[in-house]
């Protein structure tokens, strides 16, 4: 049974600290501010699916900004990725904002020196004020620092750089498939 690194635990604990407003067991996008998650808000990224293959990209702090190697503020996340990628990832959004449920991905991020590290995030869904399940969070972090300010390679995004991918339940089940030593699992 896979559990998160105690590294998320003061994530986890601004988390479940949200009101459930509009939905039973997500909380509401307008929730997610400053006020309540502080410093930690540098390392949020927000996200609306607006239609088919159309996740646009709402917020993208600074801090997970640097950390994925990803300026993504303002664009489509399905045109930044290479398009044997798309229909997993479209999978992948699906079973999160549908079920709805969690995620932690650990993606290995390859830097134009050569350098890698593992980005780590966690993926929970967000409703909106109706209680309709549409928005996307994405906390993310790195255990090991890094020195470039450039953007990651292109390279480096997709399947092949998914170290560990595995669903949370947040109480409403979650997939089984997962992705353990860049080996998917059913």
């Amino acid at each position: 049974m896979f559990k998160l690194s105690s590294e998320f635990d003061s994530f986890l604990e601004h988390w479940n600290a949200l009101p459930r407003r509009a939905h039973p067991l997500i909380p509401c996008k307008q929730d997610i501010t400053p006020l309540h998650f502080g410093e930690m808000i540098r390392h949020i990224g927000l996200a609306k699916a607006v239609g088919h293959l159309d996740m646009r990209v709402l917020f993208y702090g600074s801090g997970i900004e640097r950390v994925s190697g990803l300026k993504v503020t303002g664009k489509n996340y399905y045109d930044l990725l290479p398009p044997e990628f798309v229909k997993p990832m479209a999978i992948f959004h699906t079973y999160v904002l549908g079920t709805p449920c969690g995620a932690y991905v650990g993606d290995v991020v390859m830097m134009p020196s050569g350098a890698k590290y593992l980005y780590e995030s966690l993926q929970y869904p967000l409703s909106d004020e109706n209680g309709e399940v549409k928005y996307l969070l994405v906390y993310g972090r790195t255990r090991q620092s890094y020195q470039e300010e450039s953007e990651r390679l292109p390279t480096s995004i997709g399947r092949s750089s998914i170290k560990d991918m595995h669903y949370l339940d947040l109480g409403a089940g979650a997939p089984t498939a997962c992705i353990e030593n860049f080996e998917f699992r059913r």
